[in-house]
């Protein structure tokens, strides 16, 4: 953690906040920094772009986002850092990497806790969410523009192990984020979890420093992970959503009507994406499926696996609060009824 900081500092020691230049009609303009991890070839990517020049757009050039793809300012976890202090003005992390500053904002990744992503957009944009937002907002001075960003439920890969039940994950080597939730979970599984950056998976399966890994499969098929498995084995353990942050600062001092240009432009790419994101999901599993180098399993006991994850509440209480639990559970309880 020492060293996020400090790379955090050092880039808050040469790049002010809002740099402010004149705009096309004579008016100031507010430039924004929106670093994030996503390269090209991820949908994404494209919709970050998008995003900031609809933003430029609406704002008649008053503000304008730079955008910085591909870990270009560093890695997931270490933007959050630049975006708690004011060195990068946006990003884009996904809930596990913002829960290194509020730990409950890890809840919504909990193993087999969904039915569908309805419901999960639903509670997370819930009142049973937002204390969880509050403290990102009042103790870390950041505000989420959307609190949704599908990424997709993520599904297990492995090279020289046919996995379809629980007892087949023994002793296997499994690459994890470096999460708390991620490490429980595959031990919980009987494997053992090797935090590895993401950047550096591709050439951990290939050099076999791992058994496999897991992962929502537009980022197995567009980071080319089946490349180096033999197994694509369909769990669907775990939804992984995402957001877009930002400094609160950095976003009080824009006008409100630049404010609200922002928080409506994100949600309407968070829509977008989450559009085409679940649209091109089967589209990618088929060409996985189709170029001959894996074995798609798409009937894995996933009631066995589920069944292991009994106790991750439990296990995880301390970090994440037991009202933060109840909260969550009883607002899934409260729209399953209604259903």
């Amino acid at each position: 953690m020492k060293r996020v900081i400090f790379r955090s500092l050092s880039v808050l020691s040469v790049v002010s906040i809002l740099a402010l230049t004149a705009g096309q009609d004579g008016h100031a303009t507010t430039n924004l920094r929106f670093g994030h991890g996503n390269g090209s070839g991820e949908i994404a990517a494209d919709l970050f772009d998008e995003f900031a020049d609809r933003v430029a757009e609406r704002t008649n050039g008053e503000v304008v986002i730079k955008v910085f793809p591909g870990e270009q300012l560093g890695k997931e976890v270490e933007l959050v850092q630049q975006v708690k202090l004011g060195a990068l003005d946006i990003s884009a992390p996904s809930l596990p990497a913002a829960s290194t500053l509020v730990p409950g904002l890890e809840i919504p990744s909990t193993p087999f806790l969904w039915n569908d992503w309805r419901e999960a957009q639903a509670v997370i944009e819930s009142e049973a969410m937002q204390p969880q937002f509050d403290e990102l907002r009042d103790k870390h001075n950041i505000v989420p523009l959307t609190k949704i960003w599908y990424w997709g439920w993520r599904n297990l890969t492995t090279l020289g192990a046919e996995v379809r039940t629980p007892e087949d994950m023994a002793n296997l080597k499994i690459r994890v984020p470096e999460s708390p939730i991620w490490v429980e979970m595959i031990k919980a599984l009987g494997a053992a979890p090797t935090p590895i950056a993401f950047s550096e998976v591709y050439t951990a399966l290939q050099q076999k420093t791992v058994d496999g890994q897991e992962n929502p499969i537009p980022t197995i098929f567009s980071r080319r992970f089946y490349e180096v498995q033999e197994y694509v084995v369909m769990t669907k353990h775990m939804l992984q959503n995402n957001m877009i942050i930002m400094n609160r600062n950095s976003l009080e001092k824009l006008k409100p009507e630049h404010q609200r240009v922002l928080i409506e432009e994100a949600r309407a790419a968070s829509a977008k994406n989450t559009m085409l994101q679940q649209g091109r999901e089967e589209s990618m599993l088929e060409e996985i499926r189709s170029n001959g180098r894996v074995t798609v399993i798409d009937d894995p006991d996933r009631a066995a696996f589920a069944a292991k994850m009994s106790g991750i509440f439990d296990v995880m209480e301390d970090r994440w609060g037991k009202e933060n639990i109840e909260n969550m559970k009883a607002m899934i309880a409260k729209l399953r009824a209604i259903k």
